[in-house]
């Protein structure tokens, strides 16, 4: 790994002090990871619990963090830990779950990609190829009442979902040449994220998949799938590789997951809160995620980042390459209620403007 990828420091590296929680608590209580937490009744002080993500900054669910500090009056607090299993190979994210699920940390926050590989596979309706292609879009999904079904997906074996929240657009980058239409995958190595719907993908437009881990190189790929904003972080446009300006292959919702056990030490009330503060998170993510793109890529822009726009036969040809993937989610009767339901609220919603790097 070379060191121009290292973005945020070492993995593990905790940021403490980010505020949560309900009113009306009483008495501070132990919530999962003794580090974190003083168990005990009666002293007045604010209930703490570990979250942890692999994300490098909590831009993403800070009006998550914001909505649970302003409705808690602070009587719970957050220890954040940032760069969770960053660098550690392609399964980080499933290593988080891990976590979680062992009570190492109370709360998680991470894509729902990795819910399509086990535990929950019918959340891959919201990663379902050029379906979800603008943060508008995505906002109206996880505002939608189907985001409390779709939320209840992940729990059993001591995980329980929390709330959904709308997160970065990913897009193709292709070496050499551009990732426009089918033909231009034909044959080539494809860096992604870990993801069965990613994979399927991938593999249906005559592409190899190949996972990798957050912050790794992607020098060795034909092609990758990322967000402008890791694209940007990472410096993987020191790759050479042009962006496809106008192809949103899918989003990276955020899934808040928690330990059962961690959850059953609070109050109804106060489980309540964290998934209303989730809930009321939503609503205007889009314009938050939007600006955070336009930021990077005007840093990707002074440093020369190239982009090429699909024209429309192209367009039309991914949807029909694509197709195979929609058949297989389809073969799960809920994950076809939920991808019914998906493509029901997004086909009004307009597509993200092209990428570019003209004023």
């Amino acid at each position: 790994m070379r060191s121009r990828h290292t973005t945020v420091g070492a993995a593990l590296s905790a940021a403490v002090g980010l505020i949560l929680l309900a009113a009306g608590c009483s008495g501070t209580a132990s919530a999962g990871n003794p580090a974190n937490n003083t168990q005990g009744g009666g002293t007045g002080g604010p209930v703490v619990l570990s979250l942890a993500t692999p994300m490098g900054a909590s831009d993403e669910f800070r009006a998550f963090l914001r909505n649970v500090s302003t409705m808690s009056h602070h009587s719970l607090r957050i220890s954040a830990e940032f760069n969770a299993h960053h660098e550690e190979g392609p399964d980080f994210e499933e290593q988080l779950l891990d976590d979680v699920q062992s009570g190492r940390v109370d709360l998680a926050a991470l894509g729902s990609r990795v819910f399509d590989i086990r535990r929950a596979p019918a959340l891959g309706a919201l990663t379902a190829p050029l379906l979800i292609n603008s943060f508008d879009a995505e906002e109206k999904v996880l505002g939608a009442p189907v985001a409390k079904r779709m939320i209840r997906e992940v729990d059993g074996g001591g995980l329980t979902g929390v709330g959904l929240l709308p997160g970065s657009l990913r897009r193709p980058f292709g070496a050499g040449t551009p990732l426009l239409g089918p033909v231009d995958y034909k044959g080539r190595t494809i860096g992604i994220q870990e993801s069965k719907v990613a994979d399927s993908t991938v593999r249906a437009l005559g592409a190899t998949p190949q996972w990798f881990g957050a912050g790794s190189s992607v020098d060795a790929f034909d092609g990758f799938e990322q967000q402008l904003v890791s694209v940007n972080g990472s410096h993987y446009d020191e790759a050479g590789m042009i962006g496809t300006a106008n192809v949103v292959l899918w989003p990276r919702p955020i899934v808040l997951v928690a330990n059962t056990k961690a959850l059953a030490r609070l109050g109804e009330d106060q489980r309540e809160l964290l998934q209303d503060a989730a809930r009321q998170a939503v609503h205007g993510a889009g314009a938050d995620l939007r600006e955070q793109e336009h930021k990077a890529l005007e840093s990707l822009c002074a440093r020369g980042q190239k982009f090429a726009a699909a024209n429309p036969d192209q367009l039309t040809a991914l949807r029909k390459a694509v197709q195979p993937v929609y058949d297989q989610l389809s073969r799960d009767r809920r994950t076809k209620e939920y991808l019914d339901t998906v493509t029901a609220l997004v086909r009004d919603a307009p597509a993200e403007p092209p990428l570019s790097c003209k004023d």
